[in-house]
């Protein structure tokens, strides 16, 4: 897929933009090729966009309303409104870490209100309050990234959303599926930067020890492929794991070297089947790249308490004028050993 063709995909999807507000990231905007990562970001906007609708509304906040909101943990209802993947289970689990560290300056506040971290995937909900109003309408938008063991996150699918809960409140939710799984072990050092928010001026941080949620992890490495009948294309499905906070795919997509050298590499989309018949697509699935020029492509599903005995891959093209069309050629069926 071409850069025009991809970019022209993504203009006709509508953007809430008064109530999105796509910070600059250091996981995002720091690869050295600003062709590759165009893409990426890009995508990274696209799954924000189906992430943030509106949450609350603004309306008054009474002072116990404030006091309750500093005290109890945001849990639930938020991560449904960010339309998160992993949201019924958060609700039921309670799978997330109260964290309460805040830093203040120039009349903001920031507080980490909540973490949680499988492993695989991370999820950061942040609460500004101002001495003053605050707004998502900045004339120059400020910068905020989380960094992960005094690093900045290298996601395969990374998105920040934000939503006004009052007019001196603002809410923001950051949720990344991160490159490699287990990359950073069981016990993290996260960090919550942010500089110049909300037209002040400033720096703030906030840090804090996270421990990999409770649970079971269940791994699957069935090296199963399929390729177009002119074997320009091949897909394989490398690993798919089962964790708390996530159902991942690990896919590589092979393809002529030549695509890399004109930026025709393809991005494909997928939809996933289960052998209940349940269909993952839209909200219900991530896609990303662990690698460039999406020859290592990650899919993100809702967590699953009962496993599936198999998926079934489908994925389609985007053609020069943004019509979706199914290749039939490469439906794959991921078979699973749930006994293994």
């Amino acid at each position: 897929m071409n850069k025009e063709r991809f970019n022209q995909t993504i203009d006709n999807i509508e953007i809430p933009l008064e109530k999105l507000v796509a910070r600059e990231k250091a996981a995002m905007y720091q690869a050295k090729k600003r062709r590759k990562v165009g893409r990426k970001t890009k995508h990274s906007i696209l799954v924000a966009c189906g992430l943030c609708f509106t949450l609350l509304g603004s309306g008054f906040v009474s002072k116990g309303m404030a006091e309750a909101l500093s005290n109890i943990p945001v849990i639930g209802p938020i991560y449904k409104d960010f339309r998160d993947i992993a949201s019924d289970k958060i609700e039921r689990d309670q799978l997330m870490t109260v964290i309460e560290e805040q830093d203040s300056h120039d009349g903001i506040t920031m507080t980490v209100k909540e973490a949680a971290y499988d492993g695989g995937r991370l999820i950061v909900t942040v609460v500004y309050t101002g001495e003053k109003n605050l707004s998502l309408k900045e004339d120059v938008v400020g910068t905020n990234f989380i960094t992960i063991n005094g690093e900045p996150v290298k996601p395969a699918i990374g998105s920040t959303g934000q939503d006004d809960l009052n007019s001196k409140t603002i809410i923001e939710h950051h949720q990344f599926t991160l490159s490699n799984n287990h990359e950073y072990g069981n016990h993290v050092e996260i960090a919550v930067h942010g500089e110049n928010l909300f037209g002040h001026e400033g720096k703030w941080k906030v840090a804090f020890p996270l421990e990999k949620v409770k649970g079971d992890i269940s791994e699957f490495y069935p090296e199963v492929k399929t390729k177009t009948v002119d074997e320009v294309y091949t897909v394989t499905a490398d690993k798919v794991t089962f964790s708390p906070l996530s159902t991942r795919i690990d896919l590589t997509v092979d393809y002529p070297v030549e695509m890399d050298k004109n930026d025709t590499w393809p991005w494909f989309q997928f939809s996933i089947i289960d052998d209940k018949g349940n269909v993952y697509d839209g909200l219900k699935l991530q896609e990303g790249m662990a690698g460039n020029n999406g020859r290592k492509m990650v899919l993100t599903l809702p967590p699953m308490d009962t496993l599936p005995k198999s998926f079934t891959l489908k994925p389609n093209n985007v053609d020069d004028v943004g019509q979706s069309e199914g290749l039939n050629e490469l439906e794959l069926v991921i078979p699973l050993d749930i006994n293994e």
